[in-house]
């Protein structure tokens, strides 16, 4: 049995073998199907913001389904200075980059950039380290070519470091406890320890400033590249201390690139610091032209 139903004017067969020639027009429509659908948005690619902080510990993928911001005057570790997007051929990969590799070096240096202005000074002035958080595969896929600029506290920048949760965002504020300062070092081939102290304490190293070295350096092999490095904190010293760059050969110098990784991933800049081997001193260098400085 068939069954039948009205439609306006006309009437049509359900079930029937072909429906060719048979319309059915409602009243207040034109009886054409496609025109009368709204359009379907645009799929939108999750963007993270920035000048927000992060309740965990820093991670380099960024996922949509685990971000959850907190306001900085909460405890949080990870701080957001800053969101950008990939340019040039690491927009073609299938994957999102690694974080310590040449696809994001130029990413790299626009956080440093960025991260300097968005705390008022030298970043690199603070127990902080800058890392990228970059987008999930299966983000990647859908578009996303962010990154964001990630500033975290540390235990320490000169050995083996922890994450630091703190409260208050650092930007336009690096407080004294945060800033480098005096250090005693230790170590038999090399600088094996450094260990912070207050300056008004018997110490025998102090960081006095960085420098950025050119992006197209490669990671120091040998003595004659580590002499580049050398040459250029000694002018570091000297702008610290108050006196000429080759009055500085009367003290030792420890330059410190974070990491061979972190090279490789665009992060040129150096730590630079005064070091008096096996003699001691108490009270900072800054500013004494030399005076009270074991030589």
């Amino acid at each position: 049995m068939r069954r039948w139903i009205a439609a306006g004017t006309a009437m049509c067969a359900l079930l029937a073998p072909a429906l060719a020639g048979c319309t059915a027009t409602v009243a207040g429509t034109d009886g054409k199907l496609t025109d009368d659908w709204s359009a379907l948005p645009e799929a939108q690619v999750f963007t993270p913001g920035a000048e927000v902080c992060h309740p965990k510990t820093y991670e380099q993928t960024g996922r949509a389904t685990a971000y959850q911001p907190v306001d900085c005057a909460q405890s949080h570790f990870g701080e957001t200075v800053y969101v950008g997007t990939l340019t040039g051929p690491a927009t073609e990969l299938a994957a999102p980059p690694e974080p310590n590799t040449a696809a994001v070096a130029a990413a790299y240096a626009e956080c440093d950039e960025r991260a300097t202005a968005y705390v008022g000074r030298q970043w690199r002035d603070a127990r902080l380290t800058l890392d990228l958080t970059l987008p999930s595969a299966a983000a990647w896929q859908g578009g996303a070519r962010w990154y964001r600029c990630e500033l975290n506290e540390l235990t320490t920048v000169t050995g083996d470091a922890d994450w630091v949760e703190r409260k208050g965002s650092l930007r336009g504020d690096l407080s004294a406890p945060l800033l480098l300062g005096c250090f005693n070092e230790s170590g038999t081939n090399g600088v094996d320890k450094m260990e912070a102290v207050d300056c008004a304490k018997s110490h025998n190293a102090e960081y006095v400033g960085s420098f950025a070295a050119a992006r197209t350096r490669a990671y120091p092999a040998s003595e004659k590249d580590w002499d580049y490095f050398h040459d250029n904190c000694r002018k570091a010293i000297a702008a610290y201390v108050g006196i000429t760059q080759s009055a500085t050969t009367r003290y030792g110098v420890i330059s410190w690139p974070y990491s061979r990784a972190t090279w490789a991933g665009g992060d040129r800049g150096v730590r630079c610091y005064l070091w008096l081997e096996q003699k001691k001193m108490t009270g900072s260098a800054k500013d004494t032209k030399g005076k009270g400085i074991p030589s």
